[in-house]
């Protein structure tokens, strides 16, 4: 009599030993990008500093490109983007509008820590003389899972949930450009700059998809000798 595997049991099996190898791949692709972002990000660390007008003209990846600009800061016109955790403690990064000779362009001047009250903002003080500015080129994108919460109402500073320019620009009542700068990391200021291009290395992305391969082998060999026992016992 020829032995018939159960069809409930083995389509499971084979549809969880497909999917968890499938993700097992898709965490080595993603290893694999941020290989080519960390190569990328280390390529352009060692390029001179950028001008804004080279920056706006260049073809290629702008993101992670160094740039120094000269500015005028709105000191008393600030946005403080919600919810940002740095070693646990939560609170705000201030995205500032810088006037450059190109236009206005928005600086995220780094981390500061929150009140402790959701009803009041913390204090900001920004330097009036400061007219050099250095950092790295981030392209602002959005998450469709987040609502913005600001209304228009002309009140300094504004609260928003994330870098959406369309939003920001009616706050300002300017146009900015396309690009943002994150300041480059500074002893001195108040400001913490813990920028973090790559959030998880790409040693981890391995880890995980050998924890993926692991599982699918083991669901695998799970199915065979359960099989084989039943095998046994129809046999005995």
């Amino acid at each position: 009599m020829m032995y018939k595997f159960p069809t409930t049991a083995t389509l499971v099996t084979l549809c969880a030993f497909v999917i968890m190898f499938a993700l097992g791949g898709w965490q080595l692709q993603r290893a694999e990008e941020k290989n080519l972002r960390l190569s990328q990000i280390e390529q352009a660390r060692q390029h001179t500093p950028f001008s804004l007008v080279d920056i706006l003209k260049h073809k290629g990846e702008q993101r992670d490109l160094p740039l120094k600009v000269r500015a005028s800061a709105a000191n008393k016109q600030y946005f403080l983007l919600d919810n940002k955790i740095e070693q646990g403690r939560v609170g705000y990064q201030v995205i500032v509008p810088l006037e450059t000779e190109q236009g206005w362009l928005l600086g995220n001047f780094g981390w500061i820590a929150g009140t402790g009250d959701r009803q009041r903002l913390p204090s900001v003080t920004l330097d009036p003389t400061l007219k050099s500015y250095h950092g790295v080129i981030s392209i602002p994108s959005l998450n469709p899972m987040i609502s913005e919460t600001a209304t228009i109402d002309g009140m300094w500073p504004t609260l928003v949930q994330q870098i959406d320019l369309a939003i920001m620009q009616e706050h300002f009542g300017q146009a900015f450009l396309p690009v943002v700068l994150l300041l480059e990391p500074d002893d001195a200021s108040p400001f913490i700059r813990n920028w973090q291009a790559v959030v998880m290395p790409p040693e981890k992305h391995i880890a995980y998809a050998v924890q993926w391969f692991g599982l699918g082998i083991a669901a695998l060999v799970v199915f065979i000798f359960a099989q084989r026992n039943r095998l046994r016992k129809e046999e005995s």
